[in-house]
């Protein structure tokens, strides 16, 4: 299986909205995948206040399709044999099978579908599933009329470290992925998500999964409560909400 990364920055994302887009990616364009003909392995999705991503495993190819479709009778009139030559793409009679069954003999067209790169299909389903995201809220800006919860400012696809090029909102995707607005910006380029990630939480001063962001801030919390002499009241709600647009745990880590 081929690795696929999808990373579609923008401005800020509310708080409230990250979670189901993140499980709304992962299964958009999981779906958009397989129903070209990509079945698609292992699929994780991260959101974070500007970030949403998807990452699976994809066969580098789609498969070959041979499909039989069934025509009219052997003798049927003129008209009936052209509707199913057009239909079949046929521009012959000749070029389709018969085969008899109980009703009699019948022309059958054999259809043959040759497979597709991988590169092509994802390059054709990350903008489609784009343009019909379903934000609860979205805006234009610019000139264009390309909607998305804010501004978009970059996207990253790569399928086995390879760039598969498309463009949507006059934005073409690429290899840079950016870090913490201050702490490490960036740009960086990256050609898997082992590297991905490794980068953000290097380089980039990012942790990318938000269970690890409420790990980062409980333990935080604790030890501020403790240092103190607090007992801390817990709030999984808040906690849940504050990680996803918090900027830092301790001033020291960013946890977008």
């Amino acid at each position: 299986m081929s690795e696929l990364l999808l990373e579609i920055m923008c401005e800020e994302i509310p708080a409230r909205m990250q979670v189901k887009a993140g499980a709304d990616l992962a299964r958009m364009l999981g779906d958009a995948l397989a129903k070209a003909g990509l079945t698609v392995d292992n699929v994780r999705s991260f959101t974070g206040p500007r970030r949403l991503v998807f990452v699976a495993g994809v066969p580098a190819r789609s498969p070959d399709v041979k499909e039989e479709r069934k025509g009219p009778r052997v003798g049927a009139p003129e008209q009936a044999l052209a509707g199913f030559m057009r239909g079949a793409g046929l521009s012959d009679i000749s070029q389709a099978e018969t085969r008899s069954d109980k009703k009699g003999e019948h022309y059958v067209a054999i259809l043959e579908k040759p497979g597709r790169d991988a590169s092509e299909i994802i390059a054709e389903a990350v903008p489609a599933v784009m343009a019909k995201f379903p934000w609860p809220k979205s805006m234009k800006w610019g000139d264009g009329t390309f909607r998305w919860v804010r501004p978009l400012t970059s996207i990253l696809c790569v399928l086995d470290g390879k760039v598969v090029p498309f463009e949507v909102a006059d934005i073409d995707s690429g290899n840079i992925t950016q870090g913490h607005r201050r702490m490490g910006r960036g740009p960086f380029s990256v050609t898997s998500f082992k590297d991905y990630r490794q980068t953000l939480e290097g380089k980039g001063h990012v942790i990318l999964d938000a269970c690890a962001r409420k790990d980062i801030i409980s333990k935080a919390a604790k030890a501020v409560c403790d240092k103190a002499g607090l007992a801390l009241v817990e709030d999984e709600g808040l906690l849940a909400e504050v990680a996803t647009h918090s900027k830092a745990d301790t001033g020291k880590r960013a946890i977008l």
